[in-house]
């Protein structure tokens, strides 16, 4: 083991004459101290700034700058030992003290007394100079240990966060990862790499997020982005909000990088849903226009003939008949389309109303039928029907018929002229209503989504409508108890089957057999397929 190291003090000696600087030096030297020594007052002041002393011995007497004066600079920041040859009268004594000394000698003095006072102060600044280390020793160790505390506090914090959290170094290597972001993506903390964070990114997501990392983190600025990350529970990728901030150490210098990811999918998806929404209105508006537009071109067409020929006095009575079915047939096609669009309106807000009674559905469907014959007859096609003598519930008949009449209309549509055919058949205490066509058909991918609200299997420009037909009568089904599905081939035709409870709510008293007896349309044999 080496011999401790004596501890060393630096003492100041001045004097304007060398000689006694010289005489000084000799006797001190045998302390072991550094001696410094000056010629002058400034020469002192020059060394005081570019050193500390534990000790100044001060002529009094010099040429420019005295001892009390360079004293009165020095403010009592350094123990001061005065020395004069001009005698220890009382007012020297008294200056001295006052400018701040802790002794003062006349010389010639003597040496071993000198040395001797000298060795106490110095004493008293290496027991200062070495308490004043301890403490700083102190201090650093209690400053290590409450950063250790704090380290862990503030880990144990992050750990109970419910994001997902990781710390890099200043070059970007990921060193930590939070409780939270280790079990979200099934890894343990042994497993953390370099790439362990990439690789439970989407891989549609990682080369983008990677390059915009690594241009924030050269250009020293935050990082903000959306990304999609592996759930390891149930393996789907969910969007974050992923944020990544410099951190700095006291000179502003990045000592590493925080980043967090913030669960936003619900958000997100809830902004694609209104976005692919925003999307369906704008193609609504545009079909619905277009839609409306029509009959009400041909209306105005029509209205412009029919008074430019009466103005002329050319119209039979036969031409007015036929004008005026034709003004007639388009504002019933403009009347079903507002209604199609104040019922969704009305479905939306859940104000759908049903006023139940007892309906025979045979008798709404023979309505319809015959309402729909000379329309079917001029895109060809021909409507039969199988019913048995009546099938009466408890629904709303006006209801009811929007139901047949959209599902006939949506066959006569799609039908590509052949031939629809119409059933209603008892079972029980449900009825079923089946309209097949043998048309266009509708392939398996989309015959979940033609009930929804403005959805079409077939292209917009090929067929007329705006997509709410069918929503409405699911809507209309649903709220009577019931259910519509569809069994359809493409190119091979589609059906369309409703059925729906006998009594929905308190049971009816039905009227007497003998009032349903006889048929209430001649033109349709109950219980026989035939063409109207």
């Amino acid at each position: 083991m080496e011999p401790a190291v004596p501890p060393q003090a630096s003492l100041l000696l001045v004097d304007d004459h060398a000689g006694n600087l010289v005489t000084l030096q000799a006797i001190l030297a045998p302390l072991g101290h550094e001696l410094v020594t000056a010629l002058s007052g400034e020469e002192a002041l020059g060394h005081l700034l570019r050193k500390n002393f534990a000790l100044i011995l001060l002529d009094v007497q010099m040429a420019g700058m005295n001892g009390f004066e360079l004293a009165a600079i020095i403010k009592r920041h350094v123990p001061i030992i005065f020395m004069t040859a001009v005698g220890k009268d009382a007012a020297h004594v008294f200056r001295g003290y006052s400018e701040g000394a802790v002794d003062y000698l006349v010389k010639p003095f003597d040496p071993d007394i000198l040395r001797a006072k000298v060795s106490v102060f110095v004493d008293l600044h290496i027991k200062e100079q070495t308490i004043k280390a301890q403490e700083h020793i102190l201090r650093e160790h209690q400053r290590e240990v409450l950063e250790r505390e704090n380290e862990v506090r503030y880990r144990r914090l992050l750990d109970a966060m419910p994001q997902c959290i990781w710390a890099t170094d200043a070059t970007g290597h990921v060193d930590y990862w939070n409780r939270a972001g280790l079990e979200y993506c099934g890894l343990r903390p042994e497993e953390v790499s370099e790439d362990s964070f990439w690789e439970q990114l989407h891989p549609e997501d990682r080369a983008a997020a990677r390059e915009d990392w690594e241009r924030d983190k050269r250009g020293h600025i935050p990082l903000e982005r959306p990304i999609r990350i592996r759930n390891a529970a149930t393996g789907e990728y969910r969007w974050h909000l992923a944020r990544a901030v410099p951190e700095r150490d006291e000179g502003g210098a990045i000592t590493g990088w925080i980043a967090t990811a913030t669960d936003i999918d619900d958000q997100k998806r809830a902004e694609q849903t209104l976005e692919a929404t925003i999307a369906l209105r704008d193609d609504f508006l545009s079909v619905a226009s277009h839609e409306l537009r029509t009959p009400l071109t041909s209306l105005k067409l029509e209205a412009a003939n029919l008074l430019r020929r009466a103005r002329r006095g050319d119209l039979t009575d036969d031409r007015l008949v036929t004008r005026l079915e034709r003004i007639d047939a388009q504002a019933a096609r403009m009347h079903r389309l507002i209604n199609e669009l104040l019922d969704v309106s009305r479905i939306v807000a859940g104000r759908l109303e049903l006023s139940l009674e007892e309906v025979d559905l045979v008798q709404v469907v023979g309505e319809v039928v015959l309402q729909f014959k000379e329309e079917a007859a001029r895109v060809g096609c021909t409507l039969s029907i199988a019913m048995p003598s009546e099938a009466v519930g408890h629904w709303d008949r006006s209801r009811l018929e929007q139901v047949v009449t959209n599902l006939i209309t949506n066959a006569i549509k799609y039908g590509g002229g052949k031939p629809i055919a119409i059933e209603v058949v008892e079972h029980g205490d449900r009825i079923r209503l089946v309209v097949c066509d043998h048309g266009v058909g509708i392939p398996p991918e989309d015959q979940d989504r033609i009930f929804d609200r403005f959805e079409r299997a077939a292209p917009t420009r090929n067929y007329s409508g705006i997509g709410l037909g069918l929503w409405i009568v699911k809507q209309i089904i649903d709220a009577l108890g019931g259910t519509v599905t569809v069994d359809s081939i493409p190119d091979r035709g589609s059906a369309f089957t409703v059925e729906l409870p006998r009594w929905n709510g308190a049971a009816l008293t039905r009227p007497p057999a003998a009032d349903l007896d006889h048929p209430r349309f001649p033109e349709l044999a109950r219980g026989a397929a035939r063409s109207p």
